[in-house]
């Protein structure tokens, strides 16, 4: 897949550089419908030039906007794709993991920034396997990729990734945020809704250890 952006935000999808969708939000309802070769639940902005530039691709990064994706290449960070307008699906990273081992879900700091995420997090779940790796990524308040790209550097902003959050680490730490885990009634309540979501997953190590870590919390 090949994609392109002009300066009034619209954009192309192609195959092999043969175009099979627009989309853009000027004028707001240009986007190309679904066809037998244009689905929005699979393509992504970035993808052809993200392997194209990167003979060893192991990771890629999932922004929100398609000018992220060409702001961070303009820095030499050509390893950003971007969904189609929509949520990212089990179908991007079914795609996704079997090209890379790693993907890293960038986000803006604020709180729609943050139902993004956690939107994410639960499309993952039932996809990882052994072997891959989802990281979660949050930016300051009020930044996106293009903007902080431009001001702290390219060095600065891979540091970034590097410190992105595994996804037991965000799984945890999102549904902890509103549970009393230092009361046994609070730690069950946790339990009871982390549980469920942990048994979606495909059986694997990550799996066990993180219904081991569910069930054992520490008082």
């Amino acid at each position: 897949m090949t994609a392109s952006c002009s300066r009034s935000g619209i954009c192309a999808a192609g195959l092999l550089h043969s175009a099979v969708g627009f989309w853009g939000r000027k004028p707001k309802y240009l986007n190309s419908p679904e066809t037998e070769t244009f689905h929005k639940s699979r393509e992504l902005y970035g993808l052809y030039e993200a392997r194209k530039f990167n003979q060893n691709l192991t990771k890629l990064i999932i922004v929100e906007g398609y000018m992220d994706v060409v702001g961070l290449a303009q820095y030499g960070i050509s390893y950003a794709v971007a969904t189609l307008g929509t949520a990212t699906t089990a179908q991007h990273l079914e795609r996704i993991f079997k090209m890379v081992d790693e993907v890293i879900f960038c986000f803006d700091g604020d709180q729609a920034g943050r139902k993004a995420a956690s939107r994410a997090l639960e499309t993952t779940l039932p996809v990882i396997k052994d072997g891959k790796q989802a990281r979660f990524l949050f930016l300051p308040e009020g930044e996106d990729p293009d903007s902080l790209v431009r001001q702290e550097g390219t060095e600065n902003f891979e540091q970034r990734l590097q410190e992105a959050l595994p996804l037991s680490d965000f799984f945890f730490r999102t549904l902890g945020e509103d549970a009393d885990l230092n009361s046994l009634d609070g730690r069950a309540s946790f339990s009871n809704q982390a549980l469920p979501m942990i048994q979606l997953m495909q059986p694997s190590i990550l799996q066990q250890m993180m219904q081991e870590k569910s069930a054992n919390l520490p008082a």
